[in-house]
């Protein structure tokens, strides 16, 4: 388990009370009334990509989904090959994002129905990757409550390092926070440098776990403009860098 630096509030952990707290991911979150006071933000300055999650369940096998701009592209990861390009709007109807900052799939939460959070701003939106269906906004302080970052830029979930707790890491800036996604609770916060040790990059534009390519080694890959860096879970070891151009052959952007 990386090292955390926990937050301290008047000498007492803040950490919220799980028994005196319903945990807000299980409450039905409320499509808005309307959608145009939903703001667009752009993931992190300079970002080639963004939002990366990867998708199992359509077609049972790995396809990675990729953020650019109002677009996205899907990408099979085992045969490392494009499928094309489409509008977010039309790929995820409902979603009021016109350019999505985060993402990650929930398996947790309602078994058999993975729920892919998107976030975008301040906020976030629920989708069920079986249904296609959109399920609602939130605000990122109401739905994560202790995470201390207003935006997301990169997010992932480890279901290794605590087997039976999968814990979400948030990035934003220069820093990350560990959520579990079980209890609901805020776990701290840590310096990217000091939690991913070895990785060239001060900040993360978009993040995804590859567990296909070594088996038994989850493999946490990195993206920093047309750069990405690799980086074992299990281990907690950087592995190298590369060009998204060699080792995303075909993928049409970042390269």
């Amino acid at each position: 388990m990386k090292r955390l630096f926990v937050l301290f509030l008047g000498g007492t952990m803040a950490l919220l009370n799980q028994s005196c707290q319903k945990n807000n991911l299980d409450k039905p979150e409320t499509p808005p009334a309307g959608t145009s006071n939903v703001k667009a933000v752009v993931n992190a300055a300079g970002a080639c990509l963004s939002a990366p999650f990867v998708d199992t369940w359509q077609t049972g096998s790995p396809i990675m989904y990729v953020a650019h701009g109002t677009s996205y592209m899907k990408y099979d990861l085992i045969s490392l090959s494009p499928l094309g390009t489409n509008q977010l709007s039309y790929g995820f109807p409902g979603i009021p994002f016109s350019t999505f900052d985060a993402s990650f799939v929930d398996t947790w939460q309602v078994p058999g129905s993975p729920l892919l959070y998107v976030f975008s701003g301040s906020q976030y939106a629920r989708y069920d990757l079986k249904s296609s269906t959109y399920q609602g906004v939130n605000s990122i302080a109401y739905g994560f409550p202790g995470i201390p970052f207003s935006s997301i830029d990169a997010a992932f979930v480890d279901t290794w390092q605590i087997p039976g707790s999968p814990q979400l890491y948030v990035f934003s800036g220069t820093q990350y926070a560990l959520y579990d996604l079980k209890t609901n609770t805020y776990k701290g916060v840590n310096n990217i440098v000091n939690g991913f040790a070895g990785v060239p990059f001060a900040t993360f534009d978009a993040v995804y776990v590859d567990t296909w390519q070594i088996p038994g080694y989850p493999q946490l890959y990195i993206f920093k403009g047309n750069q990405y860096a690799r980086y074992d879970l299990k281990t907690s070891t950087y592995k190298g860098m590369n060009s998204t151009a060699v080792g995303f052959p075909g993928l049409p952007i970042c390269q």
